[in-house]
């Protein structure tokens, strides 16, 4: 064989094999058992204290008992499926002593800040009206941080001095 023909032969070969890894890697990739991150290195467990299910490809043999449950081969490395870490669910706000909750609650350093305007105090209310029961007062000039709103983000809920109550928008300034 000439040296030319070797040349095009490994070349060839070259080519296949990487291939066959993009291929491989491919799989893996959207079967999410290579996801980059190295949980199998520092995992603290082996791979033979691992439990998965019986899969029915060329490596898993029929039961000799002949009830048709596939079992490894021996030698054959079983590999753990990841488990997915749950997704926390959120906590639900209940603003105690308010006769209507607010629609939307505002994230953690996403609350908006308002100042009661200052020319007069402002009554702190059970509920995003004037015909709920007034809970508390706050004083003209006062700082407050809003927690959440109704649906038309007229009124506001804050908490003041320990109570939580509803303030009317109109009669606020937002903080600058």
């Amino acid at each position: 064989m000439s040296s030319l023909r070797k040349k095009a032969l490994i070349r060839l070969l070259l080519c296949a094999l990487v291939l066959i890894i993009t291929i491989v890697f491919s799989v893996l990739l959207l079967n999410g058992t290579f996801d980059g991150s190295s949980g199998s290195t520092s995992d603290s467990t082996s791979a033979s204290d691992s439990v998965s299910e019986p899969a029915s490809d060329s490596a898993a043999s029929t039961d000799p008992s002949g009830e048709g449950e596939a079992v490894p081969e021996e030698g054959a490395e079983s590999v753990a499926e990841p488990t997915p870490e749950p997704t926390p669910e959120p906590t639900p706000v209940n603003f105690d002593g308010l006769s209507e909750q607010p629609t939307t609650v505002y994230a953690e350093g996403e609350q908006p800040g308002f100042t009661v305007t200052p020319d007069s105090n402002m009554n702190l209310r059970a509920g995003p009206s004037t015909d709920f029961d007034k809970v508390g007062q706050i004083p003209a000039g006062t700082a407050v941080t809003a927690l959440g709103t109704n649906a038309d983000e007229t009124w506001v809920v804050v908490q003041y001095e320990g109570t939580y109550g509803w303030l009317a928008k109109e009669y606020l300034n937002a903080a600058s």
